[in-house]
């Protein structure tokens, strides 16, 4: 019989992986307009995928990582750019060696992952500065993976941008 941790070990990995590929430190941080706050965004119980229109930048993270753990693909992908989303495949396919192609089943296969080790929903979100259209969060997974989150609404709602990083090793 063969031992079932090689796959445990690829599904903490790839579940590590997409939990971190969007954030860390970001190009360059805006002037910040509201003191820092530490906010804890674990998940409500019945959690709604998708921030309310007037819904502050914790707010839209707090519903794209609900959303990610729901495999609620159409407001996951939605609350990423597409050059966020093609890091994200491509670090994502590195790692795993798995071939995703887009971000639903990216989503699909991060959201299985998550289930199927238990991983845990809770995660920090810290605001480091915010203007009318970006925003910057340091986010902290029980896990241990951090980085920083940026976020643009430039577009009418806030989304995850290419800007965000894991935290440096």
């Amino acid at each position: 019989m063969r031992s079932p941790r090689p796959l445990l070990l690829l599904a903490l990995a790839g579940a590590s992986l997409v939990l971190s590929a969007c954030t860390g430190p970001t190009a360059s941080e805006p002037a910040s307009i509201e003191p820092s706050a530490s906010v804890s965004t674990a998940p409500s119980p019945v959690a709604s995928a998708s921030a309310s229109p007037d819904a502050g930048p914790v707010e839209a993270f707090r519903s794209w990582w609900t959303a990610v753990r729901a495999a609620d693909t159409v407001a996951a992908c939605g609350a990423l750019t597409e050059p966020l989303q093609q890091r994200m495949i491509q670090e994502y396919n590195d790692t795993t060696g798995a071939g995703i192609s887009d971000c639903a089943a990216l989503i699909t296969q991060t959201s299985a992952l998550y289930a199927a080790t238990g991983m845990s929903a809770d995660v920090d979100v810290t605001v480091v500065s915010q203007t009318q259209n970006d925003a910057v969060l340091d986010v902290a997974y029980v896990g241990g993976n951090c980085g920083t989150v940026h976020l643009d609404r430039s577009s009418g709602s806030w989304t995850l941008t290419e800007l965000s990083q894991e935290c440096a090793g």
